[in-house]
This record gives structure tokens, C-alpha cells and sequence, in this order.
């Protein structure tokens, strides 16, 4: 019996499309391994973002050489944002990682994982294909993943990404955007409710422009929708009784709509939490990162959001010492970083990526020195307010659904994304629990259960 080990590295998205590489495996008779080193064929899901992510793929990639000159059965193979062409070492056209990797055996684009059968047996014919997989899928979104957990699921909606952010690699990596239909968006919530999931998040890469990409128009598969096809997707996900929680990432400003707004009032299922990325707090740096609004209408999206739920947790992304970025740029972000005061941020030192825009017509003249200076004031700023807001949570009670057990203590997510630790039986996770936060931490709330 064939063993596999996926080895994920990235974003949610990234998550979500190894349950389906998982789904694909498993209807090719593979058994998931109890480690790394005991698998047959170990498939790394890359994220490219930063060039540390790729480093430490290269780092993670060199340790399975010695066990792929003791096994010569032993198969690697790569997907995610760092791979162009789906080939393996057969293959008359190949990836430029095959070339670069010597012991790599293939790589393949994440929209064309229909294919990875096909490309398993060009290298093992003794594989045989299951009855669920295989080439004549039309697309990734065909395979219904196998979910890790039974009460929370990321369900993807939509592919690719038509933004072109001077510094991101994703239109590249993930093509155009194209969206799911809705219908089989609706039917895997269905099912994944009747199995006992309660909490569901949509994933995109920019989630809210779902249904209106050039493709979608041009199917006319949305034409029947009036105003925003998000916005209608949320509501029909409302419906679904069982689901009790609803989460959405990323959106992007452009697309976030005042419908969309506004159901963040009427839904009861839609958490008060959002993540909204906005790069920089400059209108010329966001200009330069093609980023497609301004400082202005950001800070009014924040405004109209906390208007409709006054109580809603925020978080965004962050890149610090891009191309060209002035000190005065930088308090710009600053700034705005303070007047918004951020529940969270995932902040990045701006790394070039090949291929994009950025790297290939900006110098990256920010010394490095610097931009660590300014990673480390916005995150000094980020701790101050992010123990401000959990200040505010103190002697009050949360509901929480128990996610895992850490070191002893349970831990989960409030409706507000904020992670809460308590004392609690193993039994409780993937239940929803009522919890006293006894105390703010920077990064956490600590509490007692108390369900009374």
C-alpha cells in the first residue's frame, strides 16, 4: 500500500487545495503516512509571496534527498504559487524547478490537480486511476475535498486573481479568475452541514468580486443576479440553518460593495470581522502597487463597516519598504495604521518576486536595515493596540467554538477572530462554549468556561 505526505506551506487557500490533493490521492488507493520519512511520495503546496517562503522550500526540498538515494521509488513532487507548468521529468517541455531540483519528480499548476493521476502513472504505471478522479474533471472545484476538520470548513469560491498587484505573483502562478458556480458552492455547504460543520469560510483571492470577473460576464452564468453576486452568495449560505458562523477572505477594496456592507448588520451568521487588505497608507505607493484605490476610500470602507456593525474586528496586510517608499510615505501608513487601529496585521518587508511587475521595473532601494525598522514600528504599534482591544473584551463573556487542545488548555476563536484559551475537556472541541476572559494578552484572551 502506497503512503503520501503533503507538506503545506501559505495561505488558507493553500490549506484548502491539499484537502483535495488529499482527495485525489486517496482514489488513487494512497494512505496518508504517519511521517514524512516513512511516505512513498511527499508533495510540497508552495506559497511564492516572499522569498523566505521559497527559501525554506528549498531547504525543506534538499532534506528528502538522502531518502530519495535509499528509495528509488520514492517520488517528490511540488504545486502551489511557485510552479508554472505542469511536467514532470519525463516531460518533453518542463518547469524551470525540475531543472533547478534535481531529485524533484514533477510539479503541477493547482487548477490543473485533475491531471495529477495522469502524471503519477508517467512515472509509476502501476498506479491505476479511482473511479472519482480523473482527466475528463473540468476543473479542481470538481473534487470534493477530504475536510480535516468535521465542524469547520475554507471553501473555496473562485480561482486566480485579475488584480495584477505590481508585486504579486498570483496572477501568474493561478491564472485569471474564473468562479464557481454557485449551485455547487451551495451544494458543498449543504453537505458539509448535514455532516456537522457549523463554521464556514469563503475563500478567494479577492473574494468579493466573485461573479464579475471578465470570464464570469462572458459566461453570463450571473447574469441573473441583480447587484452583487457575493452579496447574494452570502445570503443564500444564510439560509443554510445548521451553519452557525460565516467567515470571508481576502476581499479587496475595490469590490467591497455597500450591499456587502450592509450584511454585515442583517446576517445573523456573518461574524463582526473582516479582513481587508490595504498595503500602504499612501496614495502614491498604492499607485505604484496598482492597488486601484486611495487612502481616502479605504479609511470610508472602514467608516461605512463600522457604521453598519459597530463592533467589528479588523485586520489587514501590510507591506513595508516598497520600491521607492519615503519616510514620509511610511508615516502615511503609519498614520493611518493608528486612526484605523487594526485588531491584527500580518506585516511584510517587500521582497522583489519574479515575473512581476515590480521586480522587473523597480528598484528595490530600500536598505534592508530600514525596512525592519519600519516592520518594527508598525508592529510595536500593532501589540499596543491589539492588547487595547482585548483590554476591552476583560469580564465579559465570549462564545467560543473550542478549536484544539494546546499545552493543556483548550483553545478557539470568538465570533470577533479573537483566539481564547481555557481549561476544558478534549471532549469539547467543535463545540461552540460561553467563556469569562479573565485576562488580555497581546496576542490572546484567557479565560474560564462558564455556561451559565
Amino acid at each position: 500500500m502506497s503512503t503520501f505526505h503533503i507538506e503545506t506551506l501559505g495561505c488558507q487557500m493553500n490549506h484548502s487545495d491539499s484537502e483535495r490533493i488529499k482527495t485525489v490521492l486517496e482514489n488513487l488507493s494512497y494512505k496518508k503516512a504517519k511521517t514524512q520519512k516513512s511516505a512513498d511520495l511527499v508533495i510540497f503546496n508552495t506559497c511564492s509571496v516572499r522569498q523566505k517562503a521559497e527559501d525554506r522550500i528549498f531547504g525543506l526540498m534538499k532534506n528528502l534527498k538522502k531518502i530519495k538515494n535509499r528509495k528509488p521509488d520514492f517520488l517528490i513532487g511540488l504545486t502551489g504559487c511557485m510552479v508554472r507548468k505542469t511536467s514532470n521529468r519525463n516531460s518533453v517541455e518542463q518547469d524551470k524547478l525540475l531543472k533547478k531540483i534535481s531529485h524533484l519528480d514533477f510539479v503541477f499548476r493547482i487548477e490543473e490537480l485533475p491531471f495529477l493521476p495522469r502524471i503519477l502513472m508517467e512515472l509509476n504505471p502501476k498506479i491505476t486511476i479511482g473511479n472519482q478522479v480523473n482527466d475528463e474533471l473540468q476543473n479542481y472545484f470538481s473534487i470534493y475535498p477530504a475536510y480535516s476538520s468535521k465542524f469547520q470548513a475554507f471553501v473555496p469560491i473562485m480561482t486566480g486573481c485579475d488584480k495584477f498587484c505590481t508585486y504579486c505573483v498570483v496572477p501568474y502562478s493561478r491564472g485569471r479568475e474564473r468562479s464557481r458556480n454557485l449551485d455547487d458552492i451551495i451544494n458543498e455547504i449543504n453537505s458539509l452541514a448535514e455532516k456537522g460543520c457549523i463554521e464556514i469560510t469563503l475563500l478567494g483571492q479577492t473574494v468579493d468580486s466573485y461573479g464579475q470577473s471578465i470570464f464570469d460576464k462572458h459566461s453570463k452564468k450571473f447574469a441573473h443576479i441583480k447587484g452583487s453576486p457575493f452579496a447574494y452568495l452570502l445570503k443564500k449560505i444564510n439560509d443554510i440553518k445548521k451553519i452557525k458562523r460565516l467567515r470571508f477572505s481576502s476581499p479587496h477594496p475595490q469590490d467591497m460593495s455597500d450591499e456587502v456592507i450592509e450584511l454585515h448588520k442583517s446576517l445573523p451568521i456573518l461574524c463582526p470581522y473582516i479582513h481587508l487588505p490595504v498595503q500602504s497608507g499612501d496614495n502614491q505607493i498604492l499607485k505604484r502597487m496598482n492597488r486601484t484605490y486611495t487612502r481616502e476610500h479605504y479609511l470610508e470602507l472602514i467608516h461605512k463597516l463600522r457604521k453598519a456593525r459597530p463592533d467589528i474586528a479588523i485586520s489587514t496586510d501590510l507591506i513595508v519598504g516598497f520600491p521607492g517608499e519615503t519616510d514620509e510615505q511610511f508615516q502615511n501608513t503609519y498614520n493611518l495604521f493608528h486612526e484605523v487601529e487594526f485588531d491584527h496585521a500580518y506585516i511584510s518587508q517587500y521582497s522583489p518576486r519574479k515575473e512581476t511587475f515590480s521586480a522587473k521595473h523597480f528598484a528595490d532601494d530600500v536598505p534592508a536595515a530600514v525596512k525592519k525598522q519600519r516592520w518594527d514600528a508598525i508592529n510595536k504599534l500593532l501589540k499596543q493596540i491589539s492588547f487595547k482591544k482585548h483590554q476591552a473584551f476583560e469580564n465579559k463573556k465570549v462564545e467560543v467554538l473550542a478549536e484544539k487542545c494546546q499545552d493543556g488548555y483548550l483553545e478557539g476563536r470568538s465570533e470577533h477572530f479573537k483566539t481564547v484559551r481555557f481549561e476544558g475537556p478534549k471532549n469539547l472541541i467543535g463545540t461552540f462554549q460561553k467563556v469569562h476572559i479573565d485576562k488580555a494578552l497581546e496576542w490572546l484572551m484567557e479565560g474560564k468556561l462558564n455556561n451559565s
